[in-house]
């Protein structure tokens, strides 16, 4: 049986139930199921009730497979209130007998400091222990981090390339089934040198090896070729979105809701350069455009996409495309954002607590900066000092420095100079026109320590 065509299919459960009974002795089931808990959509759209509970009783019985999927559910999915804890003990469980891709697991782990202190050290070990046993996942991570970069680092696109062509290489020489992914970051990792539309045909491979956040960028190279701003809505643009909607790809659903706000955006200006007030308007003209903007978004978000529970708290911070203003709402969905590492998100989060928007004690706030460090948030960063500077967060003094002194103490960063630095600090704690906060002067006392 070919097991892979199930996971292209989109057949996932029918996968687990087909893979699990023989994953200790057919390794094209192995490889098969192991594949499916790399991409975040297959292991979200997992059947609850059926599927994730029958990994549960197996986890609980000790089976290392079962225990690393249930962990993989459980850190991607973060559903519950102890989501990471569970996937730690889990993980944990599973590498302990040797899991290689739980090994993985586990050293990112410590790279994130998921669970307790960052360990960088250990985190890379682990890595190429996992790389060196076989762990696809510990090449997905390093194939992410040469892509998009992490904590402070830079991409390495061509790097990703080089790495991802080489995988392809190797499963061909011994006869394994292509993964989906080294196509995907092949073609992510050529694209800001080659361009969008001379990486097609990689997205295209990965699209039809199951990786359906490629629908998404097979819809911006058709969209908008090579260009960044400007969009044609070529045939092959909307069949991939609509496709995509269509095998629940939450990039897809996002771009559909994005395209919209762009239209009715256009649509809501020509009533205003007609001299037609909003409150004017048939309501019915509007109406249809706010409910499709609403449940794609809605779906986007449900799918785990962190730009949707972004972009979702920004709409009820704001009172745009016909949702209600509501602080509570705005707050939960970037903390939905946060719990799926955004730090975008971690920003805000910290500033409608910080401008009493929304209060929590300090700890909290503390805890959301800390996070927003490890994800890459220098205003976050900048945060965490000045909580150091002030008593707090001092158990995480030497992971604060490790962050900050390679930035800020390097021979060539200088404040005055730096205008990114000053604007984002400037924005971020004087000029905030959204949540204004007149205790926040010119010669405001963190900007004093920041300095």
């Amino acid at each position: 049986m070919n097991y892979y065509e199930l996971f292209y299919d989109g057949r996932y459960d029918e996968l687990v139930a087909e893979t699990f009974p023989l994953l200790d002795t057919d390794k094209d089931a192995e490889r098969a199921f192991l594949r499916l808990f790399l991409t975040k959509h297959s292991v979200v759209l997992l059947d609850y009730d059926k599927t994730i509970a029958m990994l549960i009783k197996h986890a609980e019985q000790g089976n290392r497979y079962a225990q690393y999927a249930y962990a993989r559910w459980q850190c991607l999915d973060c559903s519950g209130e102890n989501s990471l804890w569970i996937s730690y003990r889990n993980m944990k469980a599973a590498a302990d007998q040797g899991l290689p891709d739980a090994i993985a697991g586990l050293a990112v782990t410590y790279e994130y400091g998921d669970i307790g202190q960052v360990d960088w050290e250990k985190a890379e070990e682990m890595l190429q222990q996992a790389a060196k046993e076989g762990s696809e996942l510990a090449y997905v991570y390093r194939l992410k981090e040469y892509c998009f970069g992490k904590c402070y680092r830079e991409p390495q696109p061509d790097k990703a390339a080089e790495l991802a062509d080489r995988l392809l290489t190797e499963n061909e020489q011994q006869g394994i089934e292509p993964n989906g992914l080294w196509y995907y970051y092949r073609a992510a990792g050529n694209e800001p040198r080659l361009g969008r539309t001379h990486v097609i045909d990689d997205y295209k491979r990965a699209l039809e090896k199951g990786i359906l956040s490629a629908y998404f960028d097979l819809a911006v190279a058709y969209g908008y070729g090579d260009e960044i701003t400007k969009l044609t809505e070529t045939p092959e643009f909307a069949e991939y979105i609509l496709q995509g909607e269509a095998h629940r790809s939450a990039e897809a659903f996002y771009m559909d809701a994005a395209r919209e706000m762009h239209r009715y955006d256009i649509l809501e200006q020509e009533y205003r350069d007609r001299g037609i007030e909003a409150d004017k308007i048939p309501y019915n003209v509007l109406d249809a455009s706010h409910e499709y903007i609403h449940s794609r978004m809605t779906h986007a978000a449900m799918l785990a996409d962190i730009s949707a529970w972004e972009q979702l708290g920004d709409m009820y911070t704001d009172g745009t495309y016909g949702f209600e203003r509501d602080n509570e709402k705005a707050f939960t969905c970037y903390s939905n954002g946060v719990i799926h590492n955004s730090p975008s998100c971690a920003e805000k989060l910290w500033k409608m607590m910080h401008k009493h928007i929304i209060d929590r004690d300090l700890d909290y706030q503390d805890g959301i900066a800390i996070m927003g460090a490890r994800w890459g948030s220098k205003f976050l960063l900048a945060e965490t000092v000045i909580a150091a500077q002030e008593g707090r967060l001092t158990e995480y003094a030497d992971e604060i420095a490790k962050y900050y002194e390679p930035i800020f103490d390097a021979p060539e960063f200088t404040l005055d100079d730096d205008e990114d630095w000053q604007t984002t600090i400037d924005d971020m704690l004087r000029d905030d026109d959204d949540y204004p906060d007149d205790s926040l002067s010119d010669n405001d006392s963190k900007w004093d320590a920041w300095a």
